[in-house]
């Protein structure tokens, strides 16, 4: 082995050695919050709620319901799963396809741009019978409820982004004459992303929410259905134990979404952006 062979060795091991650490200092805040959370629930299950633990199951019961019916959750969590992802696709469709027009058209962006903050106002409750109406009891209704919240941060979050290009950047493009779209394409749509990821994140634990609440609002014509459904079930029955693993695994569900589209995020902007770019300490 020569002696730049031998030099790049213990380099290689201490950089190694460095991504381990940085990956451990960055696991276990958030596994003492974890252990806490654990300790705090079951010392309140034991002492303020212990005998009543149908109010407060305690932690271990949680587990082993989500273990004894752990087909049931599945299935559920397939169907919401189904849901969220239809809905939160189209609303990325839809969103970004709308801001985009925006962005591309001061005009559109004062005709449109109000009807998709009215959009989020609505409140589904009183818009659910006209869903029900248009689409059926049943998961067509669910997406469409979910894509309806998941909707308005990808269309601000993204309309943001494409009308925040830096102002020197878009003089120089001028002075080449670069037409609308290059501009569009290569300088207003690049710096977007940012934007666009963030309300990405917002929209995808929203989708989730969504068609949770489409579930509560619409239901099913039996206990069949997805986590919400399953919920409501469980509620009914005081099975209290199930309804806290079914809520457990709707929040897992949320936050798989938040991650997925976190990672994505860090890997297209990790090389160039200060949000993703990994700090020194």
């Amino acid at each position: 082995m020569s002696t730049t062979s031998r030099a790049a060795a213990p380099s290689l091991h201490a950089s190694r050695g460095e991504r381990v650490g940085r990956r451990m200092r960055d696991l276990l805040p958030p596994f003492v919050v974890f252990v806490l959370f654990i300790a705090a629930w079951w010392l309140l299950a034991a002492t303020v709620y212990g005998d009543q633990n149908f109010l407060l199951p305690r932690p271990w019961a949680v587990a082993e319901a989500s273990i004894e019916h752990r087909d049931t959750l599945l299935s559920g969590l397939r169907l919401t799963f189904i849901e969220a992802v239809s809905g939160f696709v189209g609303a990325i469709v839809v969103g970004m396809a709308a801001a985009m027009l925006m962005g591309l058209a001061k005009p559109l962006e004062r005709s449109l741009y109000p009807y998709a903050v009215l959009l989020q106002t609505v409140p589904i409750v009183a818009v659910a019978p006209v869903i029900v109406l248009w689409f059926g009891y049943g998961t067509r209704s669910v997406i469409v409820i979910a894509f309806m919240i998941a909707l308005f941060p990808i269309i601000n979050n993204t309309l943001l982004g494409l009308l925040s290009a830096d102002r020197n950047h878009l003089d120089l493009f001028r002075m080449h004459n670069a037409s609308r779209m290059v501009v569009f394409g290569k300088l207003r749509l690049p710096g977007a992303l940012p934007s666009i990821f963030a309300g990405l994140r917002i929209s995808a634990g929203l989708s989730v929410i969504g068609a949770i609440v489409g579930e509560f609002i619409i239901g099913s014509g039996g206990e069949e259905g997805g986590l919400g459904v399953k919920v409501l079930f469980a509620q009914s029955r005081l099975a209290t134990d199930l309804l806290f693993a079914e809520v457990l695994a709707a929040t897992l569900l949320g936050f798989s979404f938040f991650v997925v589209v976190s990672a994505i995020s860090n890997r297209l902007l990790r090389s160039w952006h200060e949000s993703a770019l990994k700090a020194d300490a």
